[in-house]
């Protein structure tokens, strides 16, 4: 992606468009968590609650499992001590939170997919256009081993 901003402008715009791929790497880097942890935390909300029904536990185990996921969600019931009331569940919990894991999981695929999409569609013509614009200022371009070529021979 930086490759694709500092070749898309002018080298007086390289710093700008530097520093703007940083700014939206970092907002990645901080909201990718934060969407990657609602999609997941929401399957397994609704997963746990869907399957709490039919898991075979006792009236009772099944209203305290149930009040601590409204409280909390499935990491809550997760974190109940082994022989505390509503342990039992602990087992829906993790299979709760593994489905919303496995539904997350996808969605950043999804998200990778698009940002190497987006990044191959803004390479399109660069090269092909800082050629041009190579040619019309003159400037030659660099030898395979960064010497200047004879612009005798280059030409």
């Amino acid at each position: 992606m930086t490759a694709v901003a500092l070749n898309s402008v002018p080298p007086h715009l390289a710093g700008m468009a530097g520093a703007t791929t940083d700014m939206l790497r970092d907002l990645g880097f901080a909201l990718g968590p934060v969407v990657v942890g609602a999609v997941a935390l929401s399957g397994a909300g609704s997963a746990f609650t869907a399957n709490l029904p039919g898991a075979g536990l006792t009236p009772g185990e099944a209203a305290v499992a149930g009040e601590a996921a409204r409280a909390g969600g499935p990491i809550a019931v997760d974190g109940l001590p082994p022989g505390a009331p509503g342990s039992t569940a602990h087992g829906l919990a993790l299979d709760a939170l593994g489905s919303g894991f496995g539904t997350a999981c996808p969605v950043c695929g999804v998200a990778a997919a698009a940002a190497a999409a987006l990044t191959a569609f803004g390479m399109t013509g660069i090269r092909a256009r800082r050629s041009s614009e190579d040619e019309a200022s003159g400037v030659l371009p660099s030898a395979p081993d960064d010497r200047t070529p004879d612009p005798a021979v280059a030409r």
